[in-house]
Parts: structure tokens; sequence; C-alpha cells
């Protein structure tokens, strides 16, 4: 379902995919940077905690809201520019935040930096998808999926170890000279990424392009075999196709059901079952670091096994049971901890079988187009889901946080179906024309 240019060289993988994925953890990395060192700001810029979590929420809002563009910009100009544009945008974002006490400026610059972000996961999955060879792309996602989670559950521990010696901006400062770093290496190996850039279509895979969508009559599919498609009849096309929508769907409800647990499991679990704060945060660590490493298992078996619907259907409805497990039951912290650890595991494995889909999902030289548009609902969800927990909690139902996850994981799993079917339905009309 997508153009594959590698020339089977395993070094060559190793080398693109070690790059973009130290991209990733550096753009996961830069957004769990400073959360931990509110206190610092607090004092230093004298500004409230939540005036400083509006720089949070104006950093998701950008990047959510430029996650689509991002796509559209991908496929028509190139991963590899876009990917170096978004990242130098990122690092000058942050250069700036580590210089400045003013909160109007930090603001702006939270909001260029989540621009900037928008960029690297279809960029990304661009280049994976259009560098290395089918046997190793599910273990290319997972390796490019862990990068990012490493980044978020570093982050935290590296931030308030250089605090402690010296101050939060030259930690912020030191992240900046990183990604410096990583960019110049990224330059280096330009001509060994490799890109599916829908620009100017053969006329004989235009008809392809509008059949793998699905063209409401024969006019249509004869009307796009008769020209190129531009660019917004490609993302008409895509955002009419009921493989995406269903994608799109599961980004959104896995956001919300998983934004509950990372962000207000420690809260909900100290005002439910008076778990002491240290025991909670523990849990929530083991959730963390679990969901890196499960990533990779996930890779393994993407790369084993075509029916990614069945590896990440079945490892939602676990997750939903532990959910529930945890709303219900008042767990030592031993128990609680070995909980939250299988369910970060579980999550993690679904992230390469959730990559795979989207690739199955998305039409030659698109993927972009349609990792920009289904990672736009994982921002609504994102979105959403801080106001929703929060509200639960303080209207004194914080085991809803627990159950609102498990309902949502089990919606996930239905939409993770209705994409596969969908995906399937499509390739046997093809298949018969």
């Amino acid at each position: 379902m997508a153009d594959t240019t590698a020339d089977g060289s395993l070094r060559q993988d190793v080398e693109v995919v070690g790059l973009v994925s130290s991209g990733h953890f550096m753009s996961h990395y830069y957004s769990m940077m400073l959360p931990p060192l509110f206190p610092f700001l607090h004092q230093d810029l004298g500004v409230s905690f939540t005036a400083l979590g509006l720089l949070l929420a104006l950093k998701h809002v950008a990047g959510g809201a430029t996650q689509l563009p991002a796509g559209l910009l991908v496929d028509r100009y190139g991963a590899r520019s876009m990917l170096m544009i978004g990242f130098a945008i990122i690092v000058g974002a942050y250069f700036v935040i580590s210089m400045t006490s003013s909160f109007w400026l930090l603001a702006v610059m939270f909001l260029i930096a989540g621009t900037g972000n928008a960029v690297f996961h279809p960029a990304d999955y661009s280049i994976i998808n259009g560098t290395v060879v089918e046997t190793r792309l599910g273990r290319s996602f997972s390796a490019h999926t862990f990068a990012g989670h490493l980044g978020s559950a570093i982050a935290p521990v590296v931030m308030l170890s250089i605090t402690a010696y010296w101050n939060w901006r030259v930690g912020v400062l030191a992240s900046v000279i990183v990604g410096v770093i990583i960019i110049l290496g990224l330059g280096s190996r330009w001509s060994r990424m490799h890109e599916g850039v829908a620009r100017r279509m053969k006329k004989n895979k235009a008809k392809e392009q509008v059949a793998a969508m699905g063209a409401d009559s024969t006019e249509d599919a004869v009307a796009g075999a008769s020209r190129d498609p531009t660019t917004w009849e490609l993302l008409l096309h895509i955002m009419r196709s009921p493989a995406v929508i269903f994608l799109f769907l599961f980004f959104a409800m896995q956001s919300l059901g998983s934004g509950g647990l990372r962000a207000f499991s420690v809260a909900a679990l100290v005002v439910l079952h008076d778990t002491p704060a240290a025991a909670a945060g523990g849990a929530l660590t083991g959730f963390l670091f679990a969901s890196a490493f499960g990533v990779l298992a996930g890779g393994l078996v993407a790369d084993k096994n075509n029916r990614h619907d069945l590896v990440a259907g079945g490892a939602l409805l676990l997750t939903a049971v532990l959910c529930i497990i945890v709303a219900e039951i008042n767990l030592h912290y031993t128990l609680l901890v070995f909980v939250f650890t299988v369910a970060g595991l579980i999550q993690g494995i679904i992230r390469p079988a959730r990559d795979m889909m989207i690739r199955a999902a998305s039409p030659k030289g698109s993927m972009g187009k349609v990792v920009g548009l289904v990672f736009s609902g994982q921002a609504i969800g994102g979105a959403v889901a801080p106001v929703a927990y929060g509200f639960v909690i303080d209207i004194g139902h914080p085991s809803l946080v627990f159950y609102s996850s498990a309902v949502f994981m089990v919606l996930c799993a239905a939409a993770v179906y209705g994409s596969y079917r969908e995906t399937r339905r499509q390739a046997a009309l093809q298949a018969a024309e």
C-alpha cells in the first residue's frame, strides 16, 4: 500500500531509523521537559501554576491544529525538508524560552514549538515507510515509537538533575544543543532517507488512488483516471475513507482513555482509595516505562502477525479489564504497581500494530496526509481529557477516571476492527477491477 524504495541494506535501515527516532525522542523529551520544573518556573517567573498550565495547553492546541496541514506539506514538499524545518522551529523556540523571563513571549514560543512538533509524525512515518524494507517495518515503527516514549520517561529525571546542580535554563539550553546535533546528523544522511511524495501522479496511478479510497460512482473513477488528482481531491477521498475515519476515532478515543491514566491516575487513586501519593506515582512510573518497552515487543509481534486488529483489539480489551479492577479494588502497593506495569506494557504493544494499520489504510504517496489526519484525533482527545477527568474528580467521582478509560478502550477496539474490515473491503474491490 506504500512505496518501498529502500535497497534492503540493514545498515541503511538502522542509520535512518536511528536518526529519525532520535528526533522523535527529542520531540517527546521537549514536551515533558518543563512540566516537572513548574515549581522553579513559578518562583523564577512569578506566575501562577494555572498560567503555566496554560502554556502546555497552547502547545497542545497548536500541535493539534497544524497536524493535518503538516501532513499535507510533507506529501507535497517532502518529508525530509519538512522534518528539518519543524525540528529547527522547535529548537529555536526552546532557545528563546531558555533566555526570556516574559510570560507572554513564553506563550508565543510554546505556540511556535507546538506548530513545529506537528511535523514529526507525518514526516517520520513517511521516511520510515519509504526507506525501510517491508520485513523490518514493524520493528522500525516500534523503535521509532519506543524512542518517543523513552524521551517522555527520561525528561523529568534529567531536567530535575540538571536543575539541582545549575538551574532550569541550563537544562533547556542543553536540550537545544542536543537538538542541533541531531539536526546536523539528519542532514548528513539526507540522501539515504527516501520518501513517497505525491506531487504529480502518473495517469495510470490516478485511477488507483481514487479506487483505493472508494469512488462514489463509475463516473468518479473515470474522471479520476483522466487526470492527475489534486492535493485537495486526494485529501477529500482520504477524509471520506471509512478505514481512515475509524483510525481517526481510534486515536481520539485512545487519547481520552490513556490520557486519564497518564494525567489523573495519581490524583484519582489518592482520592478513591487513599493511596499514598508516592505509591500512586510509583505505579504511574511503572506504566510509563513498561509502555516504552512494550513498544519494542509490539514491533516483533507486528512483523510476525498480519492480523494487527486482533493484537491491538485484544490488548485494548485487556487494558479495559485492568482499569475496572483498579476502580473496584484497593490494591496493595506491590500489586498496584504490577497491574499498572502490565497495563503500560499492553498499551505499548498496541503502538506498532496501530502504525501498520495506518500504513495499510494509506494510499500511495499519501501517508503524510493520513498520519496528519488521524493524529489530529489524538490531539482532540488530548485537549478534552484533562478537563473531563479533572471535572469528575472535582465532583467526587474519581472512580470514573478508570471506568471511563475502560469504556474508551472498548470503543477503541471496535474502531480497530472497523478500520481493518474496511481496509480489506477496499483491497478486495481493487483486486476485482
